[in-house]
C-alpha cells in the first residue's frame, strides 16, 4: 500500500509539472521587427511580453536572392536600450540590437535579411542591393517613374532621430477641403508625400520612414516639430497606422 502511494505522489507531481510547462509555453508571447537601416547596420528589436523585462536572442540571416545561399549569420541577444520601445511599453526598452554588416565582404547581388527572436519570425523582413544590380535597379525605377523604393540600397543616409508619425488622406476631415492637393502645389502620393514642419524637414527632402523613401512636399496646422504625417489613400489606412514613434532618416545626395 505504501508503494502504491508512493507511486500515485510521483505521478501527480510529474504531471502536474509537465502540465505546468506546458502552460508556461502556450503563455510565451514573442515579437519583433527589423527597423530601418543605419547606414550599414541592422537594426531591430524582439522581446517576450510575458518577461518583458528579460532579454530575448535573436539570429539574423542574410541570403542572396538569386541563388539562394545562406551567406551570413548572426547570433545576439536583444539587450541595447531604445528609449522608443519603452515609450511604447516594450518592456524596460532594453529589447533592441544592431548587426554592422561589411557588405563589402559579398559580391553585388540582391541580399534577403530574415530573423527570428527564440524561434519566431521577426516581421518586416529586410531586402539589400548592392553594385551594379543597385545601379540598375534605380534606373529602371527613374525610367518608370516609381517614386518609392521598397530596397535598401547603397545610399546615404543620416539619422535626423526618432519622430512621432501619423496618417492623412484626401478625406474632408483629414484635408479640410484640400484633397490630394499640397501646400507646395504637387498632387499627394501613397507612399510618396510627406506633411512636415519644413523648419526641421525642408520641403523637397527624401526621407526614409520604415523602409519607404518619401518626398516632403506638404505641411499641417497641427504638424510641429518633431512630427511627420503621411499621406494614404484612405482614411481606414490612416486609422491602421495610428500613432506611431519611428526613427526618421534623411537620404543623402
Amino acid at each position: 500500500m505504501l508503494m502504491n502511494k508512493k507511486f500515485f505522489v510521483t505521478l501527480l507531481t510529474t504531471a502536474l509539472f509537465l502540465i505546468s510547462g506546458t502552460f508556461t509555453a502556450l503563455a510565451s508571447d514573442l515579437d519583433g521587427s527589423f527597423d530601418d537601416f543605419e547606414g550599414n547596420t541592422i537594426v531591430g528589436w524582439g522581446w517576450d511580453s510575458t518577461q518583458p523585462n528579460t532579454a530575448v536572442p535573436v539570429t539574423v540571416t542574410i541570403t542572396n536572392k538569386e541563388t539562394g545561399e545562406q551567406v551570413k549569420s548572426f547570433h545576439q541577444t536583444a539587450i541595447t536600450y531604445r528609449s522608443d520601445l519603452e515609450e511604447n511599453g516594450v518592456g524596460n526598452g532594453r529589447h533592441g540590437f544592431r548587426i554592422a554588416m561589411n557588405w563589402d565582404t559579398l559580391p553585388d547581388g540582391t541580399y534577403l535579411i530574415e530573423g527570428n527572436v527564440d524561434g519566431k519570425a521577426l516581421s518586416n523582413p529586410k531586402t539589400y542591393t548592392k553594385g551594379e544590380v543597385a545601379k540598375n535597379n534605380k534606373e529602371e525605377s527613374n525610367a518608370s517613374g516609381d517614386a518609392h523604393d521598397h530596397e535598401h540600397t547603397a545610399i546615404g543616409l543620416k539619422s535626423l532621430g526618432f519622430f512621432r508619425t501619423t496618417g492623412y488622406c484626401p478625406c474632408k476631415q483629414c484635408s479640410e477641403g484640400w484633397g490630394r492637393r499640397t501646400s507646395t502645389g504637387s498632387i499627394a502620393k501613397s507612399s510618396h508625400t510627406i506633411a512636415v514642419d519644413p523648419r526641421i524637414i525642408p520641403y523637397g527632402s527624401k526621407v526614409m520612414i520604415g523602409g519607404v523613401i518619401y518626398t516632403a512636399e506638404d505641411r499641417g496646422g497641427g504638424v510641429k516639430g518633431n512630427h511627420v504625417d503621411i499621406f494614404f489613400d484612405t482614411h481606414a489606412q490612416t486609422r491602421q497606422h495610428g500613432k506611431q514613434t519611428q526613427e526618421v532618416f534623411l537620404v543623402l545626395g
